[in-house]
């Protein structure tokens, strides 16, 4: 741990969203064409699995030792992300963490009404459709939490009304715009983390790759039976526990791809032998329901 970052590996992410909020700043205020503005949109989308994935594992362990930074840097992530402070605690952390081994409860939910598999583009568009009237009816059981989200969800809706006013195309083309495109993949990559696999065990529920450009830009998501084992774990970690784990999980669900696909096709990089007989065991899920320290 070093000054106001909580672990010194969470530098790394800080200086990476920062630089992607001076990008859009200079755009913002000093590109005129509307080519060149697209441009810069397309370029950080093309850029934002690295920001979605730094907004994910923040609300999982905040990045900083003090509330009002937090609060400060989940604006920042918002106007990268679409996601408001909170929003992610909520759906996410409480909704998907908890019940993602029922996926007929699950907020993210890869199932039909009558327990078939839902497509790939039916689940993206639906339960993006679905995120905020599904925050909203977990956040009336946790009245305290949703408190702070509509708090903090309308200061960063004033901050990107500010924006709009100020200059309503550019605000339209480099915050608005990308929102709904980046929900829609943070979506998309569950689906593809969790879709169609075997919920009665945790280490039967998610796919898994090694792949070290995918856990670079994804800073280590793929390591995600270990992520849902103790999703309290700092990102920095996940490498560690998923090799403690690892003769645990199928070896179909851990692969070496940046397409987590590859999981239902691949061997894994190291053979892991025959499955040993507790593989298919329910797992003990380390504070799954613990809130961090917000």
């Amino acid at each position: 741990m070093t000054g106001i970052w909580r672990q010194r590996a969470d530098i790394a992410p800080t200086l990476i969203i920062s630089g992607v909020l001076g990008v859009q700043f200079w755009a913002f205020f000093f590109i005129e064409s509307l080519t060149a503005l697209f441009a810069v949109m397309v370029a950080l989308l093309l850029f934002s699995a690295c920001p979605g994935s730094i907004s994910h594992n923040h609300h999982h362990y905040p990045t900083f030792r003090y509330q009002w930074m937090n609060r400060v840097y989940e604006v920042i992530l918002f106007l990268q992300t679409g996601v408001p402070p909170f929003a992610w605690t909520l759906h996410h952390n409480i909704g998907h963490h908890r019940l993602y081994l029922e996926p007929e409860k699950d907020p993210s939910g890869w199932t039909n009404p009558d327990g078939s598999v839902m497509n790939r583009i039916k689940y993206d568009l639906y339960n993006a459709a679905m995120v905020y009237p599904e925050v909203v009816r977990i956040g009336r059981t946790r009245p305290k939490l949703y408190r702070k989200f509509k708090t903090w969800t309308a200061v960063s809706l004033a901050v990107l009304s500010m924006l709009i006013w100020i200059n309503p195309v550019n605000a339209l083309i480099l915050f608005v715009l990308p929102m709904p495109i980046m929900l829609v993949g943070l979506l998309d990559n569950t689906y593809q983390q969790h879709q169609d696999l075997d919920t009665s065990s945790d280490f039967t529920a998610s796919r898994n790759t090694v792949n070290r450009l995918y856990n670079l830009i994804s800073w280590n998501l793929g390591y995600h039976t270990a992520h849902h084992l103790n999703p309290t774990l700092h990102w920095s970690q996940l490498p560690k526990f998923h090799e403690e784990i690892r003769h645990r999980i199928p070896r179909h669900l851990v692969c070496d791809s940046v397409l987590l696909s590859a999981c239902d096709r691949q061997h894994p990089l190291k053979p892991l032998g025959s499955e040993p007989a507790h593989a298919g065991t329910p797992g003990r899920r380390v504070a799954a329901q613990r809130l961090p320290d917000l």
